[in-house]
This record gives C-alpha cells, sequence and structure tokens, in this order.
C-alpha cells in the first residue's frame, strides 16, 4: 500500500486580487486602486502610517523606494515627507496601476517629486544601495515566494540606510459577531486563500536577519472601524464569499452569518479591523550574506564604530561601504 501524505497539498493566495497584477487592465486596475485608497483614508490607517513611517525617519532630502506601490497612498505620503529635496520612487508590477498612482499623484500636486518605476519585487530593476530607505507595505504576503524579496530589500538600500515591511496577519482578521464558530471557519479560510503567506509577518524578524540586516525590530498595529462603510467592512464580507467558494461554510451558514453581521450593524455594535505587522532593521557597514547552510560564522566587530555582521566567506560578499583591506578591524 502506497503511503498517504500527511496532509494534503494546499495553494495558499489562490483568491488574492494581488497575487498577479502585471496583466491586470485599466478598468481592474481602478478596481483595486479604489479598495487601496479607500483603506488610506482610514482614521486608524493615517495614525499607523505616520507611525511606521517615522519609525524610518524618513526625514527631507532622502531618496526613498517603495516596493509595490498600487495606487501611491504610501508613496505620496512618503514624497511629502522627502520634500523638497528627496525622491520617492514607486516600484509596482502592473502598468496600469502605476497609471492610476501618476494620475493621483499629478492631482495632488506630487508629480514632480515621485518617479515610477515598473519591476518584481523579487528581482528589483535598481542598482545595489541606492536607496536611504526601502519600504514594502503589505506586498510580500501577496506574492509568491515573496520571502525572497527580503534579500533584495537589503541590497538596494544603502549601508546605513533602513529597510522596512508590513505585512498582513492573516489570521488578526477580527470582527464583532455573535457566531463564534462560523467566524473562525471565515477567518481561517480568508487567511489560507486570500494571501500567499498570511504568516509571513511572523516570520520577518528572521528573515531579514538572515538578509544581514542588523538592529532588526518588530511593532504590530490592528486598525480598527466601526459603522458599515469602512474597508474593513467590506473585507469582512469578502472574506465569507471566498468561505463560501471554497466550501469552509455553506451557503446557508453564510446567509446566516450575514443576517446576524447586519444585526450587529444596525444596533451600532459592529466592530473590524486586521492586525499588521511592521518590522524594519538597518543595513551595516559591511554585509556578508549567507549562500549556504555551511556559511562560515564570524564573530561581530565593528567598522567606523558600526556594527559589522560578517556570515559568509569575504567572496560573498555585498558593497562594502568600506573597503575590507582599509577597514579598522
Amino acid at each position: 500500500m502506497d503511503e498517504q501524505p500527511l496532509e494534503s497539498e494546499h495553494e495558499y493566495g489562490r483568491f488574492s486580487p494581488w497575487r498577479e497584477t502585471a496583466e491586470i487592465d485599466e478598468e481592474q486596475a481602478r478596481q483595486l486602486a479604489a479598495r487601496l485608497e479607500l483603506r488610506a483614508q482610514g482614521e486608524d490607517q493615517v495614525v499607523m502610517r505616520d507611525a511606521y513611517l517615522d519609525l524610518l525617519d524618513v526625514v527631507p532630502g532622502a531618496r526613498v523606494l517603495d516596493v509595490g506601490c498600487g495606487s501611491g497612498a504610501v508613496l505620496r505620503a512618503l514624497a511629502r515627507r522627502v520634500a523638497p529635496e528627496g525622491t520617492a520612487v514607486g516600484l509596482d508590477p502592473s502598468p496600469a496601476l502605476l497609471a492610476v498612482a501618476r494620475e493621483i499623484a499629478d492631482l495632488e500636486g506630487l508629480a514632480e517629486r515621485i518617479e515610477f518605476l515598473e519591476g518584481d519585487a523579487r528581482s528589483l530593476p535598481v542598482a545595489d544601495a541606492d536607496f536611504d530607505i526601502v519600504l514594502a507595505t503589505t506586498v510580500l504576503g501577496h506574492v509568491p515566494e515573496g520571502d525572497g524579496a527580503i534579500a533584495e530589500l537589503a541590497r538596494v538600500v544603502r549601508p546605513g540606510g533602513r529597510v522596512g515591511v508590513l505585512e498582513l496577519d492573516g489570521d488578526g482578521l477580527l470582527m464583532v459577531h455573535p457566531d463564534r464558530d462560523l467566524t473562525r471557519r471565515i477567518v481561517a479560510a480568508w487567511s489560507d486563500n486570500s494571501l500567499v503567506d498570511g504568516w509571513l509577518g511572523r516570520r520577518l524578524p528572521g528573515l531579514m536577519e538572515e538578509a544581514g540586516l542588523q538592529d532588526v525590530r518588530m511593532r504590530a498595529f490592528t486598525p480598527i472601524e466601526r459603522g458599515t462603510t469602512g474597508f474593513y467592512v467590506g473585507l469582512v464580507e469578502r472574506a465569507a464569499e471566498i468561505a463560501v467558494t471554497v466550501e469552509a461554510i455553506t451557503s446557508e451558514e453564510h446567509r446566516r452569518w450575514l443576517t446576524a453581521l447586519r444585526a450587529e450593524q444596525a444596533a451600532g455594535r459592529f466592530v473590524a479591523g486586521l492586525t499588521q505587522l511592521f518590522v524594519w532593521g538597518t543595513r551595516p557597514l559591511v554585509m556578508l550574506v549567507a549562500s549556504d547552510a555551511e556559511a562560515l560564522a564570524v564573530e561581530p566587530t565593528t567598522v567606523a564604530e558600526e556594527p559589522v555582521i560578517a556570515v559568509a566567506p569575504v567572496e560573498e560578499r555585498l558593497i562594502p561601504a568600506v573597503p575590507l583591506e582599509k577597514a579598522e578591524l
């Protein structure tokens, strides 16, 4: 008898609208952009955005890269912060979304401060050490093998520069609803089918350290909305639709769940939100990256009073800010 696998293969993120956006048309891009812009306007979302940009110390004159910029909501906030001499560059695989982002930036008078670039987070079409700050917000969890992009983010930030990644926690979708069992099944179905890696945020500290970043830190945010018209209200309803599609709940359970949801909303008790994890770190002045499990481990030392992370043979190093032969080790 053939041995059976302990668990079946599951294709995560089958229903993510962000999984493959390179070929979407203008109509699809505008629909997705409308979601992003609605989310960006939420009061808690604004507070969260300001907080993580503060943590990255985005200041006037900086050159910053927003990877997976979408409609440009975060990109525009970056452009305002680096003005008047700095530059904000928005990268996205979708020409259609970039066109919408350009349009909005122009309407807000920010076109001269922003550059747009088509490209993939997993293979960034930019030079090594080209940016002071590199940021990716709620992007990599939608991308197949998105964890591999962390090394790319580290590559393109300058020595001493900062990398920040904000990711949704798939199981952190929350809402007020009287039926706990159905709601938990809906959240699990949404997490597994709307995100390629709904737990990526939890792994980011380790991934950043493996990519050679130092002083890696983590902070959680949970934007919350009340009422019936916000972004997260629509999100929980889409989550329930996905749960029906993947047969996590039945059509009758879906109908019953929606009826109870509407009752909570009518009574003014409804709350919805989503936990998001922000992780950031700094590229050391000399960064060596491990190429395999047998990489040479080296004790930390200093170069010009800055920590050095050395985790691979010298030939594997990435563009040291100080030539090793001249460094005071």
